[in-house]
């Protein structure tokens, strides 16, 4: 069983990079392997929303 930790976060308006609503989330999925686990992971990103940080444990 492999477990994934990240954080999701919105993508910013432009390209400043700064987005004053910014929206942060912290996201655990598991899966059986790694692939697995990376799937449900990206199925956990809504649109308009990218994974900054990911960690196995």
């Amino acid at each position: 069983m492999i477990t994934l930790q990240a954080i999701v976060e919105t993508v910013p308006p432009d390209h400043t990079g700064v987005d004053p609503d910014r929206q942060v989330r912290d996201v655990e999925v598991r899966g059986e392997t790694y692939e697995a686990a990376r799937d449900a992971l990206e199925a956990q990103v809504p649109d308009g929303h990218r994974l900054v940080w990911v960690r196995s444990i």
